[in-house]
């Protein structure tokens, strides 16, 4: 069964707690650092004591805690069209 895209959507509080939408995989995860695959490509989170708080990839739904430093989009090689908003202004 093919996922419907839904949109990938970001929401921080306080550097302390992420929301998200969107979410397809989580790649790795440890205190340190958490990677998740979205409709948009590749985040990772970095930072420390870092958790999962909720987890509902048929949703797309993952809540984050913890200690937020860097958000990292990636560039996704097979997909230049779907380049982040950032991406496109930092070139």
């Amino acid at each position: 069964m093919d996922k419907v895209a839904k949109g990938h959507r970001l929401v921080m509080e306080n550097r302390e707690q992420i929301a998200l939408t969107g979410i397809q995989k989580v790649q790795s995860f440890d205190p340190k650092e958490i990677v998740l695959e979205t409709e948009l490509g590749i985040l990772s989170i970095k930072g420390d004591l870092l958790g999962i708080k909720l987890l509902n990839l048929e949703e797309g739904l993952v809540n984050l805690q913890g200690q937020v430093d860097a958000l990292i989009y990636h560039r996704n090689p097979s997909g230049a069209a779907r380049q982040s908003f950032l991406n496109r202004i930092f070139r």
